[in-house]
């Protein structure tokens, strides 16, 4: 095991913390500005190294005691002081914009988080077998042989969500089975909606889960030749296949493979920010719309809302979220976003985008700049795509706002909202 000892001086805008090596750059996680520490190299590369924290040697004044031992693979900021953490996100998130976009932002407002543990829902676990016990697990930060075992699950979800995990792997080592994969986690923060999905390598298993605690449970097989935990064929369920969450005093639906946003109360946040960028509009465009939330919650600004994603589940529950809620100006589109037809956002007056991690697609950035709709509320979980994307669109188009949320304490995830107008 080669190790080294080296000042780290900053944070990347990925979150990872960064030092110097001779003429080498050095990447780990858990790391503050200022400290000195002992590191692994995990990657020795010719350009850069990347390595694993061992032992803080300088500690940082921001530096606090880790809750869990296995933080570095689910929240390497958890030893970083929160409000230090808030510090570095707000200038990550303007450094972004400088670098990405040529653009010097002013940070409207930056929302630190209420809940800084617990605030997920939706988690999802590995597991480690040892002899006919399982153990739930994750994989170590940056290496997928490598497991670490978790006694209690994890904080980053409710002792509620963690304890019925616990339970499941009594129920699982009974009826010893084997050649599992994973086990998804989704939780509603307002009804307490807990729905488990126990995921296997092998489809000739039978197994069922019943607990008047959770909404649902579903046993499916998951190709073993992808590492992605996809719901390939269910092979057995019970109880109800989604769950029910409030938001903005409308409720919603959402199916337990389905996207929903994990840190509700700020989700409201910013939420409320567009409600009140919002006019009258006569058409609102909504791609990438997951269930409709945001969309529905616009329900009072326009005469005419559509809604458009590529996941028929989400299409469908987006119809039933209409319905419950009596919105009759809504309709849903089942369409990737950069397959939508040139024409569909004429004469748009807000076009809401909520595109997943990379960000927005060229067709889709070409079109916008061909039909020019008014307004745009851009939420994203990656500033940085985000950026990059208002680089193209910079031309057209003034930054109304910019806002900061931390969605995700602990971590060097961030959400972003940029508010943008039509050059006159």
């Amino acid at each position: 095991m080669e190790t080294i000892k080296l000042n780290f001086e900053n944070i990347e805008h990925n979150g990872v913390s960064v030092g110097k090596f001779g003429n080498r750059i050095v990447f780990a996680y858990g790391i503050l500005p200022g400290e000195k520490a002992l590191v692994k190299i995990i990657k020795n590369r010719k350009e850069f190294i990347e390595a694993e924290l061992l032992k803080v040697l300088n500690k940082s004044p921001y530096r606090i005691e880790a809750k869990e031992n296995h933080y570095l693979s689910c929240s390497p900021w958890q030893t970083f002081s929160y409000d230090f953490q808030i510090k570095i996100k707000k200038n990550i998130l303007k450094e972004i914009y400088l670098k990405f976009a040529d653009c010097q932002v002013n940070l409207d407002n930056f929302y630190p988080a209420k809940e800084i543990f617990g605030y997920r829902t939706k988690i999802e676990y590995s597991f480690l077998e040892e002899g006919e016990k399982h153990f739930l697990a994750f994989y170590k930060r940056g290496n997928y042989k490598e497991k670490l075992k978790l006694e209690n699950g994890c904080l980053l979800i409710d002792e509620e969500a963690n304890k019925l995990a616990l339970d499941l792997l009594e129920k699982i080592d009974f009826e010893r089975l084997k050649d599992l994969k994973s086990l998804i986690i989704r939780k509603a923060k307002r009804t307490n909606d807990i729905h488990l999905s126990l995921l296997t390598k092998n489809r000739n298993q039978s197994f069922i889960y019943r607990n008047k605690k959770i909404s649902g449970f579903v046993f499916a097989f998951s190709n073993p030749k992808s590492p992605a935990s996809r719901f390939d064929e269910v092979l057995n369920s019970w109880g109800r296949e989604y769950l029910k969450e409030k938001i903005l005093n409308l409720e919603f639906f959402y199916h337990y493979n389905s996207f929903f946003q994990n840190n509700i109360e700020l989700f409201e946040e910013a939420l409320k920010i567009m409600i009140e960028n919002s006019e009258d509009f006569k058409k609102i465009v909504d791609l990438y719309s997951g269930v409709g939330v945001i969309g529905l919650s616009l329900k009072e600004k326009a005469k005419e809302i559509l809604a458009v994603d590529v996941d028929k589940n989400s299409i469908s529950y987006a119809k039933i979220n209409a319905e419950i809620n009596g919105v009759k100006n809504f309709k849903t589109l089942l369409l990737p976003s950069e397959k939508i037809p040139s024409d569909l956002l004429e004469k748009t007056d807000l076009l809401i985008l909520d595109p997943p991690r990379v960000g927005l697609h060229k067709k889709l950035i070409n079109l916008i700049l061909k039909t020019k709709p008014q307004n745009i509320f851009y939420l994203s979980c990656n500033p940085i795509t985000q950026a990059r994307d208002f680089n193209f669109l910079k031309n057209d188009y003034k930054i109304k706002g910019v806002y900061g949320f931390d969605f995700y304490p602990n971590t060097p995830h961030l959400e972003s909202l940029l508010i943008l107008t039509k050059n006159k």
